[in-house]
């Protein structure tokens, strides 16, 4: 080839098939990657999750599941006062410094209407309430000072389906977090049972439940003979609930002579099924008759399929054995986002000699206190609707100075609001660290989720506190959590916290609440369905305490 003749490229490359294999995956490599870069800028993700979590779900469920270790949204459309408490979690955790633990709490952050039976309104309260025991943790000495407490929120989904991904999450992000304690949970489901286990038995850290209150949720799954090792909860079981509801109805005039128990026969739900199981036995008293009348709430349901409609058509078919049965009160073994479908089937339905029908329910109706059938119901003067709460901001009187329950009370009342204690006139200041005050909203305390669910956080922080050197090993947190019971029991919110054996606090109260029209609430007594009242530390050489 005479000189100064240039070799056309592709036939360089001829010459050489291995450059022109490796040029061509280079050449198909970037098309890729571009293409996918511009698919990415011309069709973005329905959904960004944030660090620590994943996208899952469809539509209405579509949502980010896992711990939420930026404070970043849950959901394309979330609501602002969520975003507003992500953000507050986010500055409080950015804010401490030096050694940490963090308390993961674990819940459906993402719940769908008409799907769950939670809203966002009631999660507003357990966060709130989870915030207020870090804040206090961080800026007062109520708990110790060190090591700093982070809270991280994790997401297990719509109808917790996706519990297995947030476990995995708190797995993955133990050792970097320095979790310590899982705390919340939510309902007393199967899937909500099968996280507490799995974090047992993979994590082996503390399970503090907040709002778990079906009998069964402290025993393996997989082997119900026994039980999970590091689960422990805050609130009374439903046998204790049934009691005490039970002591309520011995209460009412006229006597309650006939008792008609609404039982949801739903699968996977411990807490309809052990709290219709307990009704159907304990109810039962000399000269008064008890009546079983069952319904199925929907397990598996579409989203915007209609939860409500489902149940109004077997309420409405329920109606005439209702009358028949004419009963002189009602005991609702249901989820309380249900209550409303069965009184707007009540109050519509063909009158049959029954002017008022007193409607008692367990814990779960503190969802249905805004529910617009459930308050017209009442309006109407066909209803009255009572339940045996968790916990009541009233349950301890306005009495100064009060009992020790009710300072402890006072004290985390303030940090809640950021307004002085009612008896002291203290102000909760701005923090050892210079946070500012908290300003939830104190109408937010009425469910008592906010209560229960700072409980909870509290135990774990208290455990981490005293486990010194142990925060690098949380397996013996458990064994920490275990002696808080007789003498050494926890201040709360919503009394002493003591716990027995199987991680159940003793010696806790159960107030019974009635639901006015407005859609507020007001404490009718202070039941004790497992011990004489507890309302301070036991004194040296004198009575013993729940658990002694």
């Amino acid at each position: 080839m005479p000189a100064g003749v240039r070799i056309p490229r592709f036939v360089r490359w001829r010459r050489h098939p291995v450059l022109a294999g490796a040029a061509a995956l280079v050449l198909a490599a970037g098309l890729v990657l571009g293409g996918i870069r511009a698919y990415e800028w011309l069709v973005p993700p329905e959904l960004t999750c944030g660090k620590g979590m994943t996208a899952t779900g469809r539509g209405p469920t579509l949502a980010c599941v896992g711990v939420n270790l930026e404070s970043t949204p849950f959901t394309k459309d979330e609501p602002a006062r969520m975003r507003e408490l992500e953000k507050t979690i986010r500055a409080a955790n950015d804010a401490v410094r030096g050694e940490s633990a963090g308390v993961v709490l674990m819940l459906n952050l993402s719940p769908v209407v008409d799907v769950d039976t939670l809203t966002h309104e009631s999660l507003y309260h357990n966060i709130e309430g989870a915030v207020t025991a870090v804040w206090r943790a961080n800026n007062t000495a109520a708990y110790g000072s060190r090591p700093g407490i982070k809270l991280y929120l994790a997401n297990m989904g719509s109808r917790y389906g996706s519990w297995r991904q947030a476990v995995d999450s708190v797995k993955k992000h133990a050792a970097s977090e320095r979790i310590a304690a899982v705390v919340g949970l939510g309902q007393s489901t199967e899937e909500t049972r099968r996280a507490a286990a799995a974090i047992s038995k993979e994590l082996h850290i503390p399970v503090i439940g907040s709002t778990v209150t079906g009998n069964s949720m402290n025993l393996d799954p997989d082997d119900p003979a026994k039980p999970i090792p590091d689960m422990f909860r805050v609130a009374p079981t439903n046998t204790h609930a049934v009691i005490a509801a039970n002591q309520y109805a011995g209460t009412l005039s006229p006597a309650v002579t006939s008792l008609a128990v609404i039982a949801d026969g739903v699968a996977g739900d411990d807490y309809t099924a052990t709290l219709a199981a307990e009704a159907k036995t304990r109810f039962q008293a000399p000269g008064r008759t008890v009546t079983t009348l069952p319904y199925t709430s929907p397990r598996e349901l579409a989203a915007d399929s209609g939860r409500r409609n489902y149940l109004i058509d077997q309420f409405n078919l329920m109606h005439a054995n209702l009358c028949q049965a004419a009963p002189s009160a009602v005991y609702f073994a249901g989820r309380g986002r249900d209550l409303g479908a069965f009184v707007q089937t009540w109050v519509q339905g063909a009158p049959c000699g029954i002017d008022r029908l007193r409607i008692i329910a367990g814990d779960d109706a503190s969802q249905a206190i805004r529910d617009e059938a459930v308050l017209d119901g009442i309006k109407s003067g066909r209803v009255e609707v009572a339940y045996t709460a968790l916990a009541s901001p009233e349950q301890w009187g306005e009495d100064c100075p009060g009992t020790d329950a009710k300072r402890n009370f006072d004290q985390f009342r303030s940090a809640f609001t950021g307004s002085p204690d009612p008896c002291t006139k203290q102000a909760p200041g701005t923090g050892q660290s210079g946070a500012a005050p908290l300003r939830f909203d104190p109408a937010h305390l009425a469910s008592g989720q906010a209560m229960l669910t700072h409980d909870a956080t509290a135990a774990a922080v208290s455990a981490v506190r005293r486990a010194g050197e142990g925060v690098r090993n949380p397996g013996q947190l458990t064994g920490i959590l275990h002696q808080f019971y007789c003498a050494q029991m926890l201040p709360g919110a919503s009394g002493w916290l003591s716990f027995g054996d199987d991680g159940t606090p003793v010696g806790k109260p159960l107030p019974i609440v009635r639901i006015n029209a407005d859609g507020t609430t007001k404490t009718a007594s202070l039941t004790w369905p497992s011990s004489a009242p507890n309302l301070s530390l036991p004194q040296r050489g004198g009575t013993g305490a729940p658990g002694c």
